[in-house]
């Protein structure tokens, strides 16, 4: 059998035997396919697919399906172009979505402000280059679905009271505030110090780290920027 010599990474080898190609040449090897097949209208990214946990109801047992992850094309600024150039449905479906953008983070605002009105809200912060500037994490809690915010809560409630040494009604509580994204103590930097603290214990004991990764990261940014805000420029941060 003949020898294969690993330098920095790099292979020699020393035989005609044919090789498989790594996981990352093959990604590679998949993102140019899908990029020839779209030209420079497209660009590929890629995206981790989540799965929530079931439950057989039978035997108590809970299964989750494995994380997929897959290259999509997402339309470039070529592709933007072409879509606006084209009209019609295509150029209908992308004023869908950019409406969603914006009626997504007006419902984010009124989901956490229980005083809003037509007449007090903040119509500023939906033009688009407002949204834009968010950090991404700001954004409607990054794009991160209901469900998977509520499997969050209950994830956490059911890791934290053995790690904190903690009530049941405390660790629910520390969720209902998460959900809220810190509306009710948006400006007790003490309580926001405390449960950013929390979310660093959560992650690193709950062993459901990798499906609620993008829920801790936006309340862990979210509690960063409001601890971040001065009392003269909180109220222009939220």
């Amino acid at each position: 059998m003949s020898d294969t010599n690993f330098n920095d990474g790099a292979t020699d080898i020393t035989s005609d035997e044919t090789v498989s190609p790594s996981a990352a040449e093959r990604t590679a090897a998949l993102h140019a396919t899908i990029k020839a097949n779209f030209n420079n209208r497209v660009d590929v990214v890629e995206t981790k697919f989540h799965f929530r946990k079931v439950k057989d109801e039978a035997s108590g047992v809970e299964t989750k399906r494995p994380t997929v992850s897959i290259p999509m094309p997402v339309p470039s600024v070529e592709g933007i172009i072409a879509i606006l150039e084209a009209g019609g449905k295509q150029l209908d479906m992308l004023r869908d979505a950019v409406a969603s953008v914006i009626i997504d983070q007006a419902r984010e605002y009124i989901n956490e402000t229980e005083t809003v009105t037509e007449d007090n809200f903040p119509y500023a912060t939906l033009t688009w280059e407002a949204i834009a500037n968010l950090p991404k994490a700001e954004r409607r809690g990054g794009g991160i679905a209901k469900e998977l915010w509520e499997d969050f809560s209950k994830d956490y409630q059911a890791v934290m009271p053995a790690v904190l040494g903690k009530s049941k009604e405390s660790v629910e509580l520390a969720a209902k505030v998460f959900l809220t994204k810190f509306s009710a103590v948006k400006t007790d930097k003490k309580v926001l110090t405390l449960l950013k603290s929390y979310l660093a214990m959560y992650i690193n004991a709950t062993p459901n780290g990798e499906q609620f990764a993008d829920c801790v990261e936006s309340l862990d940014k979210k509690a960063q920027l409001l601890l971040d805000a001065d009392s003269s420029n909180l109220l222009a941060a939220l």
